[in-house]
């Protein structure tokens, strides 16, 4: 029998206070807004423990984690002079209710002095704080790709698709969502599970959905050189676009930071 990771605690943080490991002005590296200037806040903390992860430093650990006021995020924001600001992690949807009321109120405020805000989350969650107050969701499900078959998940992956149903319906059409699944390899190939676990998440969801970007992106951390992966995962996604991806709007990416900047934090 499968045994159940053991619980992860949920962030804490005082009022009009956010837990972040890091934050800097950078190039976005993923996803639709690839290349354009972005203030990007990596809050601490993440309900998963994806063995791929590329930001450990705020999903599997708190030690770098810092309170940092809600006001202060939005000076340092401001004063970058990005047109974006993403909100990425660890998890930005799993906070405290007084965590999620201060990201909220933050979203708002940027977006009144004429900044867009991102989310990038894995979508197991849609906080009603943050409704209404962001420009783009980025939704990454996950699961765990070296467990045997198609749906291979570990228990603390199961998605209540109703939850990425409602993303979709509420988002999809009005341009402000976007869809990545990070895939991983095995001996410079892509996981079959890992695809066929993405067909079939995207055909169960709202038809909405195939009008929204949906972006195939190589780990980061198999072995082999990076653009190798790249080429591999292109040629597997070629195929599934003539088959059971016709007619999605699926793309191919690498990390375009991992290329430019290797493993080096802030950029």
């Amino acid at each position: 029998m499968m045994r159940r990771p053991p619980r992860v605690p949920l962030p804490v943080s005082g009022p009009g206070l956010l837990r972040v490991t890091e934050r800097y002005a950078c190039f976005e590296g993923e996803g639709s807004t690839l290349g354009v200037a972005t203030f990007l806040v990596r809050l601490s903390g993440c309900d998963l423990r994806c063995h791929w992860c590329d930001s450990k430093q705020s999903s599997f650990r708190e030690d770098e984690a810092r309170q940092v006021g809600a006001d202060a995020l939005e000076h340092e924001a401001l004063a970058a002079g990005t047109p974006w600001v993403s909100f990425t992690g660890g998890e930005p949807t799993w906070r405290g209710s007084q965590e999620l009321r201060a990201l909220g109120a933050l979203c708002r405020a940027l977006r009144a002095r004429g900044l867009k805000v991102k989310v990038e989350t894995n979508g197991r969650r849609l906080p009603r704080e943050l409704s209404g107050c962001v420009d783009l969701w980025s939704v990454s499900p996950k699961w765990d790709g070296r467990r045997p078959g198609a749906a291979a998940r570990t228990p603390a992956m199961d998605y209540d698709e109703t939850v990425l149903a409602r993303l979709v319906r509420g988002h999809a059409a009005s341009g402000r969502l976007q869809v990545k699944f990070v895939v991983t390899f095995d001996s410079g190939r892509p996981r079959p599970g890992d695809l066929e676990r993405a067909a079939g998440l995207l055909h169960a969801l709202p038809k909405a959905v195939r009008g929204a970007p949906v972006y195939f992106i190589p780990e980061a951390y198999a072995s082999g050189p990076y653009l190798e992966r790249c080429k591999a995962l292109e040629a597997a996604v070629a195929g599934l676009l003539r088959g059971p991806l016709r007619g999605f709007n699926a793309a191919v990416q690498p990390q375009w930071h991992r290329v430019l900047h290797g493993d080096q934090r802030g950029r």
